[in-house]
């Protein structure tokens, strides 16, 4: 639908693996009720945990079991306390399917997905706008003249801490990607520094609606290895299920995209050309196994959104740099700096990808890339 200069149109993400966007919390045993048995984990609203135990007077015990160290599964509090399933509507917030975590012997923590003011999960629109100026930065960087760039990036000290490795190299990057516009001061006329001029300005997106519960599930950390092993870490998050879908609006200022020669066509074109270069790039890179998922879109974008998916989906190393052996040596160096005890010194030699990880999940008892979806805009 068209406003004049902006074009509004609704868009449709469907999850095609598991897709986990945090929240930044972490709940531990005392914080939820898993019922293995079952299959199901419940997270009680606490003000209302809180009148209920009152209620039964049981408030004190209850305060006395959270300064305990040793004794933390909250169900086996309420069973020693006589409160059973039936209770559970006084106090619970939600309810979802344990997934693997039915299995693990190991589960501890929960991190959550995102709620919104009520309490309920959405997708946030900027973690969909984020994806798209990650497609964006690789499509735009292939038109130019970036041997400066490339050569002051791969020359950057490597002597300084992680945080500061890149960081103006990076800086200067990105600016020279998106801050096109071309809006200068009025004063002196000179071109403004600052994201007043950053093209992305020219693309807005809605949080989606709210999410049903049914729509989650805990979902495991598979870590795989380029020749095909697995590393099961204890590291469980409420993710949205395969199939799920999120509702959302984009609004495209067509004039202020024209300026820097992009619309909606280019806007695909980016996701799309991103999904190959990232198979090619590096997911090839990885074993294959007969208990994958067989996904793809089928009637719009590939994107891979969210928490957990790992480097290469979020950056444009590899998208920057001719040649790929330049971009698997600085991925390596990158890596190294962040994670120093990973063993990514041997990435580029051992493994030929940088990072030697691609984070995978399981669903259903098969694997996934975490955080692949579908994007459909009409």
């Amino acid at each position: 639908m068209k406003y004049g200069h902006l074009e509004r149109l609704n868009i449709t993400l469907r999850s095609l693996s598991p897709v986990f966007i945090g929240s930044g919390e972490r709940l531990n045993k005392k914080e939820y009720i898993f019922d293995a048995h079952k299959g199901v984990i419940y997270f009680p609203d606490f003000p209302r945990l809180v009148a209920f135990l009152k209620s039964r007077l049981l408030l004190p015990k209850y305060e006395e079991y959270l300064t305990q160290t040793r004794h933390n599964d909250f169900r086996a509090f309420l069973n020693e306390n006589r409160i059973i399933e039936a209770d559970y509507p006084s106090f619970i917030s939600y309810s979802i399917a344990a997934g693997e975590a039915s299995q693990a012997i190991n589960f501890r923590e929960v991190l959550t997905f995102i709620k919104d003011s009520e309490g309920h999960p959405y997708i946030p629109g900027s973690s969909i706008k984020g994806a798209i100026r990650t497609a964006l930065a690789a499509y735009l960087i292939k038109k130019g003249d970036w041997d400066r760039l490339r050569l002051e990036i791969e020359g950057a000290d490597s002597s300084v801490n992680a945080r500061k490795y890149l960081a103006r190299e990076t800086s200067a990057l990105e600016k020279r990607i998106f801050y096109r516009l071309g809006i200068q001061n009025p004063k002196d006329g000179q071109l403004i520094h600052s994201p007043i001029n950053d093209l992305m300005q020219g693309i807005r997106i809605s949080d989606s609606a709210p999410l049903s519960f049914e729509n989650l599930v805990l979902t495991g950390k598979y870590d795989r290895k380029p020749d095909g092993a697995v590393n099961r870490l204890p590291i469980f998050r409420e993710s949205l299920k395969p199939g799920s879908e999120a509702h959302l609006t984009m609004t495209l200022d067509k004039p202020m995209l024209a300026k820097v020669g992009l619309n909606l066509k280019s806007i695909e074109d980016a996701l799309h050309s991103f999904a190959d270069e990232h198979y090619a790039n590096f997911e090839q890179c990885f074993a294959e196994s007969s208990e994958d998922a067989l996904v793809s879109a089928q009637q719009g974008v590939d994107i891979i959104l969210g928490g957990g998916v790992g480097y290469v989906s979020k950056t444009i190393t590899y998208n920057l740099f001719p040649q790929r052996e330049q971009a698997v040596a600085l991925a390596t160096q990158i890596m190294v700096k962040q994670f120093p005890r990973h063993g990514h010194s041997k990435d580029a030699a051992m493994h030929q990808v940088s990072p030697h990880i691609l984070k995978t999940t399981m669903y259903a008892g098969q694997y996934y890339q975490m955080g692949r979806c579908e994007l459909i805009l009409e």
